[in-house]
């Protein structure tokens, strides 16, 4: 738990569901990824300008996940980062972690929670519920699921660090 207080944890994940706020062709997620991991590079580097520039300019590179999962590989970038990784290593993991996030957020989110959630509404809706009950409904059980697998992932990532991958495979 000394890993999330350390990296700043809560700061992140409320930043990284502004992930896509800056979101461009050139860098994807790149900018929202900087700025949602800005109160750890802050903590690391807050001494030192230059190095706190360098490392937001690194982070602020092309990124692309589902902005679901991207907490994964933002967590696991904020342990690198606090553990006092060399910046070529994480940004080599960070492009490794970053494919398969897109893939899966698209299969887990897309095409299983949000139809299930939708269906489930529905159901409601079928058996009487009143439309505004069943459209409540959606809403809140959606966005549980969408905010807690975001702060799954951010905590998964913390805890994991560069060992993220086999611990998703498990």
């Amino acid at each position: 738990m000394s890993v999330v207080r350390n990296t700043g944890g809560f700061g992140m994940w409320w930043r990284s569901l502004l992930i896509q706020g800056a979101w461009n062709y050139r860098t994807m997620l790149g900018a929202g990824f900087a700025y949602a991991l800005l109160p750890t590079l802050k903590r690391v580097h807050g001494d030192d300008p230059d190095a706190l520039a360098e490392a937001i300019e690194r982070h602020a590179e092309h990124f692309n996940a589902h902005p679901y999962l991207a907490p994964i590989a933002l967590g696991a970038v904020a342990r690198l980062e606090s553990e006092g990784a060399d910046s070529d290593t994480v940004r080599r993991f960070r492009t490794a972690v970053r494919g398969p996030r897109g893939g899966l957020g698209a299969t887990l989110v897309w095409a299983t929670w949000l139809p299930l959630v939708a269906v489930g509404s529905l159901v409601l809706y079928w058996f009487g519920v009143p439309g505004w009950a069943a459209v409540l409904a959606f809403v809140a059980v959606y966005n549980v699921g969408h905010l807690g697998l975001r702060a799954w992932g951010l905590r998964l990532g913390l805890m994991a660090g560069r060992q993220v991958g086999a611990r998703l495979s498990a």
